[in-house]
């Protein structure tokens, strides 16, 4: 990911305003080094929670990748897990607790955040392949098998989607109420092939440009 003192700064003062309620990515540092499994696991969903507004800049590595991880697992899992302090902390909830997003944000002061945290949409592309249509599969196109999931773990789908991606694509609306789109996918662009008539019956091709990948990634952490 894109290294940013900037992004991850201002992720650490978001986590300094919620108080009891998240913790900051330093507290978590700290905790991580005597801390049993479970505590772990609550340290990671809140530097995941912290990260994410800020497209995971420097410092986020850790972060990415567990929200990854839950992603491509089998089957695939809530890339965002529960974060809390306090009395709610207790509760015994893992990715798979239908009502742990509702319990957090039940705490969360910070609307901005709610509403970035609602609105994580992503795709993982899992595998590039050659698509076909039409009764004898006459028309063949470049595709590539995708999976769909939102943050909190609904509308979990599996299709194929037209042209060759890889990556992972990570949308949401930020803090200030913007699409961003974060993650490292990338999108393939064909060459660009230009023709020319030199005869009746005969035309001259060409490669004017040829073909590259193109990050998908707009925010700027």
């Amino acid at each position: 990911m894109t290294q940013s003192n900037n992004g991850y700064g201002m992720a650490r003062r978001l986590g300094r305003k919620f108080g009891a309620i998240l913790l900051s990515i330093s507290v978590m540092g700290a905790a991580l080094v005597a801390a049993p499994t479970e505590a772990r696991a609550y340290d990671i969903d809140c530097k995941i929670i912290l990260c994410l507004p800020a497209g995971f800049p420097g410092g986020c590595g850790d972060a990415y990748k567990t929200f990854i991880r839950r992603i491509t697992a089998t089957p695939p899992k809530p890339p965002i897990g529960f974060c809390a302090m306090g009395s709610v902390r207790d509760l015994e909830m893992d990715d798979e607790h239908p009502e742990r997003m509702e319990v957090m944000f039940s705490v969360m002061d910070e609307a901005r955040m709610e509403r970035t945290l609602r609105s994580v949409k992503v795709e993982y592309f899992h595998s590039r392949q050659t698509c076909c249509s039409g009764r004898e599969c006459e028309d063949q196109y470049p595709c590539t098998s995708t999976y769909f999931i939102n943050g909190d773990g609904s509308n979990f789908r599996q299709t194929r989607i037209r042209g060759h991606h890889s990556g992972t694509k990570v949308g949401f609306t930020d803090l200030d109420g913007k699409s961003c789109i974060a993650g490292d996918s990338q999108s393939w662009v064909p060459p660009l092939r230009k023709c020319r008539q030199v005869s009746r019956d005969d035309e001259y091709c060409w490669t004017a440009r040829p073909g590259y990948w193109q990050s998908n990634t707009t925010c700027a952490p």
